[in-house]
């Protein structure tokens, strides 16, 4: 597998990535998968100019934060073959209101309820660093 990226904060001298500009990942990319913060009175990083860029048969995943993808520009990719489908984690308004249900409802759409960190691994690591902590405050 190809991986390339668009981060200014990554070095890939220790990663098999290939570090490239934002549009040169949209055009390129099978697979987007987001992972960055939503900064307030900053531009949604993915709405319709990023949309119109991406393969047809691309994917968006969002396990970042709700806010980082227009949602209405995403249906509208979708519904108009823009790209593939995408994978949610997290949306705008959690719990999800009735004018998200159409995005939520669309065959090309798979969505997770907010546990996409959660995995065996994650929840280990949970563990471990919680038992750390109390032995720590034992200690002290």
């Amino acid at each position: 597998m190809k991986v390339i990226a668009f981060d200014p904060f990554v070095n890939t001298t220790d990663l098999d990535v290939k570090l490239c500009p934002k549009d040169e990942v949209l055009q390129n990319a099978d697979y987007i998968s987001l992972h960055l913060p939503l900064i307030k009175g900053e531009p949604i990083p993915m709405g319709t100019p990023e949309f119109e860029k991406m393969k047809k048969n691309a994917i968006v995943i969002n396990c970042a934060r709700g806010g980082v993808v227009d949602e209405v520009a995403l249906l509208n990719a979708l519904k108009t073959g823009k790209i593939a489908g995408a994978g949610l984690d997290v949306f705008v308004n959690e719990p999800t209101t009735e004018a998200q249900k159409e995005l939520i409802d669309h065959p090309r759409v798979s969505v997770t309820p907010h546990i996409g960190a959660s995995t065996n691994e994650a929840q280990d690591r949970i563990g471990i660093e919680i038992a750390q902590k109390i032995i720590d405050a034992i200690k002290k």
